[in-house]
């Protein structure tokens, strides 16, 4: 497999959200599709670090506003799939990933935002967000985030500082994938 994933998820105390975030990669993990999976973890003084480590995930730390940076810089595939901690890509992300990594290998791609909370305004955000990402290149940093190692690199090249989620890139580098992640 030519085009593997390096899960960068960003994190800052996140115990009782940071599992369902690695079980959703458990799969594509077993599958070879995601080869590592790094927690750039911003500072943590709760069990975050001891989870990330029980599940074998490599751990890299920063100050708040550079530990995704430094989790994406220590990433070593050539796709970087960033997530928050407590988002969960639904059940077969793979393989609209894969899709999107073989028919748009010059663009990054965004899932599709489903929120926990019900009713009519969850709905609207979800909304909001999607034409946020899809009309502007604005993302909510719950949306995720599959990215070629090279545009992440020129994207930060154009906007120096701290690396952070929600990424801003232009409407021309990112499409949507043919799957929710779930917030």
């Amino acid at each position: 497999m030519l085009n593997m994933i390096s899960a960068v998820i960003a994190t800052l105390n996140d115990e009782a959200r940071l599992e369902a975030t690695l079980a959703a990669l458990t799969p594509p993990a077993i599958d070879g599709f995601v080869r590592e999976v790094i927690v750039a973890d911003a500072g943590s003084t709760d069990a975050t670090l001891a989870i990330a480590e029980e599940a074998g995930a490599r751990i890299v730390g920063a100050k708040a506003a550079g530990a995704l940076g430094e989790g994406c810089a220590a990433a070593r595939q050539p796709w970087l799939l960033l997530l928050k901690a407590g988002t969960r890509p639904q059940a077969g992300w793979e393989q609209a990933a894969w899709r999107h990594i073989n028919d748009h290998s010059d663009s990054a791609g965004f899932f599709r935002l489903s929120l926990k909370a019900g009713g009519p305004g969850a709905r609207a955000a979800e909304i909001r967000a999607a034409l946020g990402a899809s009309l502007l290149g604005l993302l909510r940093a719950e949306q995720g985030l599959l990215i070629p190692r090279r545009l992440f690199e020129e994207t930060l090249e154009k906007r120096p500082g701290p690396a952070s989620l929600p990424l801003r890139l232009g409407r021309g580098s990112l499409r949507g994938l043919e799957a929710r992640i779930l917030a």
